[in-house]
């Protein structure tokens, strides 16, 4: 029996420019949720179990409906992520129910987020992506650590980070306040 050493030093976050390249290496399947996990800070749970009755394409947000902590929550969505919902939706002949996001094969992931077996069902189409750009130590949950990192070094602040990420306390956010050298060199530089 072996045993899996944790990987000591994750990515914690993508530059822009890895972001967008690995985002360009996902399958064209998979590239509507790789987005959703980018730019809306959804865990991999939230968002294979996302249903078309929670897209709200004409006021732009998500609902989710169900998470980790029990707490619904309603997110504005990223410029990005509608465009890329909008066009599925069409493709798809405009679902009013149903699974959002479908497999290589056309049908749901495996939610693994809760019950035996664990896992991530986007691991392959993420592992895949990563090979082809050419990334290590980034995991499918790297998208969520991604997306707070980058919502604070654009000037989020902590209290709305909690909110839009379905944190349960600002503690839980904290880790995600200083994520930077130059974020923190421009921080101190705003000062007059």
């Amino acid at each position: 029996m072996s045993i899996k050493k944790p990987n000591e030093h994750p990515v914690i976050y993508l530059s822009k420019q890895d972001q967008e390249r690995l985002i360009a290496a996902y399958a064209d399947y998979a590239r509507p949720i790789a987005l959703t996990l980018c730019f809306q800070g959804l865990r991999s749970g939230e968002a294979v179990r996302l249903d078309w009755r929670y897209v709200d394409l004409e006021r732009r947000s998500l609902f989710i409906h169900r998470s980790k902590t029990g707490r619904q929550r309603s997110v504005p969505l990223h410029p990005r992520v509608y465009k890329a919902l909008s066009e599925l939706w069409e493709r798809r002949g405009r679902p009013s129910s149903g699974i959002v996001f479908l497999n290589y094969f056309g049908k749901p992931y495996v939610d693994r987020s809760e019950g035996a077996g664990g896992g991530n069902a986007l691991l392959r189409p993420h592992n895949v992506a990563c090979k082809k750009a050419g990334i290590t130590g980034f995991t499918p949950h790297g998208w969520r650590h991604h997306w707070a990192s980058w919502m604070v070094m654009s000037g989020a602040d902590l209290f709305t980070l909690m909110r839009l990420g379905g944190w349960s306390s600002l503690s839980m956010v904290q880790r995600y306040a200083a994520v930077s050298a130059e974020h923190m060199q421009d921080a101190i530089s705003r000062l007059s």
